[in-house]
C-alpha cells in the first residue's frame, strides 16, 4: 500500500518535481500495476505559486531513509519487487533443473554399476565422517555394495525425477511441479550429505572450499529452501538478506576451516589434496596441476596463507547490502582455481564424477548479490543525476530505473 502521496488543493493540476521522481522511484519498487504492501512514502505538499520549486528534497534522496546514502529521511529502505524475486528464483531452478539431469547423466556411466563407485567415491567420505556418523555411514556402505548396479538405478531415477520435474514445472508454470521436486530433493539431498557424503568434513576439520566442502548435495538443499522463502526474506536492499549473503558465509567458513585446520598449513596440507584430485583428472590436466603440487609442498604456509586471505576478501566484498564489483571479480577467480585446480572439474571427464561438484552452484548463489548490485548502482546513478540537476530527461532516468 502507497500512502501520502499529495498534491496542494490550490494548485490544481500541476505535479510537484518531487512526484515525479517518486514516479520513477516506484518503478523500481515494484511493476505497473503492482504495489508494495508497507510500503510508507512522502512527498512534501505544493508550495509556493505556480511555477515555484518545491523542495522535494526529502522525498527524492536529499535525506533519504536508505542508509546507502547515509541519510535518514522519511522513505523506507528500497523494496525488492515480487517481480524481481520472481525473477531470480526462476533463473535459479532452471540452473538447478539443468545441474540435476546433468548429474543423473554422470551417475549414469558405465563404472558407477561396479565395485568401483564403492570404492572410489563411498569409501573415501568414509575417512572425513564425524565419529558420531561413522558406524552408519559403514553400515550404509556395506548394505548397498552387494547390489550397487540396483542401488545406482535408483539414484540415477530419482536425480532424473528430480530434474523433469523441475523443467516440467518451469515450463507449465505448475507450481505443484516445483515444489514436488525440490521437496524430493531437499530429502533426497540432506540423506546423501549425512550417509553418503559424511557432511563432506565440515563437522571433522578436515573440509575446504577448495576440494569441494560444504558439499555440492549441501548447496542443492539450500538452494532448493530458499525457494520456499517468503518474499520479506528476498528484499536485497535490507541490512542482512539470508539468499544475498549465504555466499559470503560460505566463504567466511571457508577462510576459518584453512586458518584454523593445523594440518592446512604443513607440507602434506593443500598438497596432499590437489594431487589427489590429479588422480581423477584427464592427462590433459594433470602436466598443468603437478607444478601447483609442488610449489604447495614447498611452501605450505604462504600456500594456505593466500587461500585464507582470498577466502576471506571474497567474504567480506560481497556480504551486505553494498557488494562490491571487486568481490565477484575475485570470486570468479578463485572459484577457477578451485574447480580447474582443487577440484578438477569434479572429476566428470574420469568417468566416476557424480556432479561437476561445488563451483557452479557457488556461482548461482551469487546471482541475489549480483542483482543487489545492479539495482543499487542504478537507483543511486539516477538520484545522483536528478539531484545534481544533470540534463537527463525523466524518461531516461525511468528507463534507467525499470532495468533495475
Amino acid at each position: 500500500m502507497i500512502r501520502g502521496l499529495t498534491r496542494d488543493s490550490s494548485t490544481p493540476g500541476l505535479t510537484p518535481p518531487g512526484a515525479i521522481l517518486l514516479i520513477l522511484e516506484l518503478e523500481y519498487i515494484g511493476t505497473a500495476g503492482e504495489a508494495s504492501d508497507g510500503l510508507m512514502v512522502s512527498v512534501p505538499e505544493w508550495r509556493g505559486p505556480p511555477g515555484s520549486p518545491p523542495d522535494w528534497r526529502s522525498a527524492t534522496g536529499g535525506h533519504h531513509g536508505d542508509e546507502e546514502d547515509g541519510g535518514h529521511g522519511e522513505m523506507a529502505t528500497p523494496v525488492t519487487s515480487p517481480l524481481v524475486i520472481a525473477r531470480i528464483k526462476r533463473t535459479m531452478l532452471w540452473c538447478l533443473a539443468v545441474l540435476w539431469l546433468l548429474d543423473a547423466a554422470l551417475q549414469a556411466q558405465p563404472q558407477m554399476f561396479t565395485i568401483d563407485f564403492v570404492s572410489n567415491i563411498m569409501k573415501p567420505s568414509i575417512a572425513i565422517v564425524p565419529s558420531f556418523l561413522g558406524s552408519l555411514s559403514t553400515w550404509t556402505m556395506e548394505f548397498v555394495s552387494p547390489h550397487i548396479a540396483e542401488w545406482n538405478w535408483l539414484f540415477v531415477v530419482v536425480q532424473l525425477v528430480i530434474a523433469l520435474s523441475l523443467i516440467a514445472g518451469l515450463l507449465r508454470r505448475e507450481r505443484r511441479l516445483i515444489n514436488a521436486g525440490l521437496g524430493v530433493s531437499i530429502v533426497w539431498g540432506l540423506g546423501i550429505w549425512v550417509f553418503g557424503e559424511g557432511t563432506s568434513g565440515v563437522f571433522t576439520g578436515n573440509g575446504t572450499l577448495l576440494t569441494g566442502a560444504p558439499g555440492s548435495i549441501f548447496l542443492y538443499v539450500v538452494i532448493a529452501i530458499f525457494y520456499f522463502l517468503p518474499d520479506r526474506r528476498w528484499q536485497l536492499s535490507r541490512r542482512f538478506c539470508l539468499p544475498r549473503d549465504f555466499l559470503a558465509l560460505v566463504f567466511l567458513y571457508g577462510g576459518l576451516a584453512q586458518v584454523l585446520t593445523p594440518g592446512f598449513w604443513g607440507s602434506r596440507g593443500i598438497a596432499v589434496l590437489v594431487e589427489g584430485q590429479a588422480s581423477m583428472a584427464p592427462s590433459w590436466m594433470v602436466a598443468s596441476m603437478t607444478p601447483l603440487v609442488t610449489f604447495t609442498h614447498a611452501y605450505p604456509v604462504v600456500s594456505n596463507a593466500v587461500l585464507s586471505a582470498t577466502l576471506f576478501a571474497v567474504a567480506a566484498l560481497l556480504f551486505g547490502r553494498k557488494p562490491k564489483v571487486a568481490g565477484f571479480l575475485l570470486l570468479g577467480l578463485a572459484l577457477l582455481v578451485m574447480w580447474y585446480w582443487g577440484q578438477a572439474f569434479g572429476g566428470i571427464f574420469s568417468g566416476m564424477g557424480t556432479d561437476p561438484n561445488t563451483p557452479p552452484l557457488l556461482a548461482l548463489l551469487a546471482i541475489p548479490a549480483g542483482v543487489a548490485w545492479h539495482q543499487r548502482r542504478h537507483r543511486v546513478d539516477a538520484r545522483a543525476a536528478v539531484e545534481s540537476g544533470s540534463p537527463r530527461s525523466p524518461e531516461i532516468a525511468q528507463s534507467s530505473l525499470r532495468r533495475t
